[in-house]
């Protein structure tokens, strides 16, 4: 089922889709055709005034006399308040699209504002002239109906003149384009100062009503010609080349300013009467489309900005976390290279040694094996290093395959595979449900948690202890041991590349393990931390992130044989 449009929709990637919702344009019809289909009704929209007899009313009250004049006006006072309310319309729209271009500087909406601020001053001079607030020489009855014709053709051509101008030399920013775009308001405004001077002091005006003839006015055609021209040619092949919602309101604004023509054009016969009411009426509604449009229009192009906005700031954030990733990834990697290449070097220049020594003992069978032995050593070191290294350069590279995990049973394996020294023993306690994860990089941290308590313990025999514990959406694995301990000094150096606690060649190893694992338990956006005093054992717990699923409790002691 289509859902009603929002005003969100109308603003698509697609052309197509900047346009005027569809019940905008089916409420625009229906205001159209309704004072037609309520006239058939027997309803009159006419404000012709009530004549009265001057001699008569000689005679009478001065109240009586002042109001038989205002109901004598009532057709004068109406056509003013439906002149001043288009005259107010167009004026909006002009603000607007004013205001809509400080924020887009589109040059669209102003050239086409401008153009109906003209118009809608030529529509303020007709009204204050059939109002007597301007001197005019001309009778009412000639003045009305050729100023409305005149302003008519002004207003027509005028949007013509700047959909054209917009279409021939779409405007851009530059101090070029805009004296261009002055000239031509320039021009058109003395062309319509020069309309209004002669409407004003020309004492007899062509002739513009024939009531008794099928075209009741005659001047009225042409802006309806020029209307429908616009509106089923011009304004529609504008809003192809230059999509906007507010082309496309132009559009529907060519409805009801072609109704306005055919009311004046074929139905009007006199000043105020039905159908010049209705054309009147229908002249702000011309003006309020198209300042509807701007109006989406303008708040389309706000939310435009502000979504600019908010991307900008998104991505200043993220510019500085990346660029504080990567300073801290690049004093990683200077101080990577400086331990590196200390460390590398270490094993080659025992073998270099042992290789010397092997030269001045060949004759001493029983330290040549020893020296060889030692070598083989040094080399497995050296290998070791650089799975380490390779390991650890890798972490979040490759996409690893989920599987369900049981820690409980994961630690049990891997302190058997381990093949601890006789008389270690491996408690298991606590619950955790079964969950999904990342079965390589666990494998890796409890491997090298249980591998660490077992190889650095002081002791011939030692009890590690794996714990676990839901604590929210994380697992708590604690890997405890009751080993030597750490002096609180190192309990962060212990976690750096190439640091250990003891002489290399007293344990083997490659000091990468516990930068190791930190680095895979940051990357699985967990947490790894260390509580341990000299002498009484250490701690070592980790928060992995995990999806719960019920298992039962889990306490067992695994004795190494």
């Amino acid at each position: 089922m289509n859902k009603a449009p929002t005003l969100d929709t109308f603003f698509k990637n697609d052309p197509s889709e900047l346009k005027m919702p569809p019940y905008f344009l089916y409420l625009v019809v229906v205001i159209c055709v309704s004072p037609f289909v309520l006239s058939l009704f027997g309803v009159n929209f006419g404000s012709v005034g009530k004549p009265f007899d001057l001699a008569a009313a000689a005679d009478w009250p001065k109240h009586q006399q002042l109001d038989a004049f205002f109901y004598r006006l009532t057709g004068a006072f109406s056509h003013t308040i439906l002149e001043w309310s288009a005259f107010s319309a167009a004026l909006f729209t002009t603000a607007l699209a004013f205001s809509h271009y400080v924020m887009s500087k589109d040059y669209t909406t102003p050239v086409i504002g401008a153009a109906l601020f003209l118009a809608g001053c030529m529509d303020a001079f007709h009204t204050l002239a059939a109002a007597r607030l301007i001197e005019a020489v001309a009778d009412n009855r000639n003045l009305i109906p050729f100023t409305w014709a005149i302003c008519r053709i002004f207003n027509a051509l005028i949007l013509i003149g700047g959909v054209s101008l917009l279409l021939i030399r779409k405007p851009s920013v530059g101090s070029g384009n805009l004296k261009f775009l002055v000239s031509i308001f320039v021009v058109s405004t003395i062309v319509a100062y020069g309309i209004i001077h002669y409407c004003a002091v020309s004492a007899s005006l062509p002739q513009t009503q024939y009531p008794d003839n099928l075209i009741t006015r005659p001047y009225d055609v042409v802006p309806l010609v020029l209307f429908i021209f616009a509106g089923c040619f011009l304004f529609p092949y504008f809003y192809k080349k230059q999509p906007s919602v507010f082309a496309h309101a132009l559009v529907i604004a060519m409805i009801p300013e072609v109704v306005v023509e055919l009311h004046m054009a074929f139905g009007s016969s006199s000043l105020f009467d039905h159908h010049f009411n209705i054309a009147h009426f229908l002249k702000i509604f011309a003006y309020v489309v198209p300042f509807c449009g701007l109006l989406v229009d303008y708040i389309h192009t706000y939310k435009e900005k502000e979504n600019e906005v908010d991307e900008r700031k998104k991505a200043e954030v993220a510019l500085q976390r990346y660029t504080e990733e990567l300073k801290r990834s690049n004093e990683e990697l200077d101080k990577f290279a400086h331990i590196a290449s200390h460390d590398l070097k270490a094993p080659l220049r025992g073998i270099d040694h042992l290789a010397t020594w092997i030269e001045e003992d060949k004759e001493d069978a029983e330290a040549l094996d020893e020296h060889v032995s030692m070598m083989h050593q040094r080399i497995s070191r050296m290998e070791k290093l650089l799975d380490d290294l390779l390991a650890y350069s890798s972490i979040g590279k490759y996409e690893q395959s989920l599987a369900n995990v049981d820690v409980l049973k994961i630690a049990q394996q891997l302190f058997e595979l381990s093949s601890p020294p006789s008389g270690f023993t491996l408690q298991l306690k606590g619950k955790l449900p079964v969950f999904t994860a990342e079965l390589a990089p666990l494998e890796t941290v409890l491997r090298n948690l249980i591998g660490n308590a077992i190889k650095h313990h002081d002791n011939g025999k030692g009890k590690i202890t794996v714990s676990v514990q839901q604590k929210g959406g994380a697992a708590e694995i604690i890997v405890a041991d009751d080993g030597p301990g750490i002096e609180s000094q190192y309990h962060e150096k212990i976690f750096e590349v190439f640091q250990t606690l003891e002489p290399r060649d007293s344990v083997e190893g490659s000091g990468i393990g516990l930068a190791l694992v930190k680095k895979i338990v940051e990357r699985q956006g967990g947490v790894i931390q260390i509580k341990s005093e000299l002498g009484k054992g250490t701690q070592m717990i980790v928060h992995w992130k995990m999806e719960s699923r019920l298992s039962g409790d889990s306490h067992v002691e695994v004795v190494s044989q």
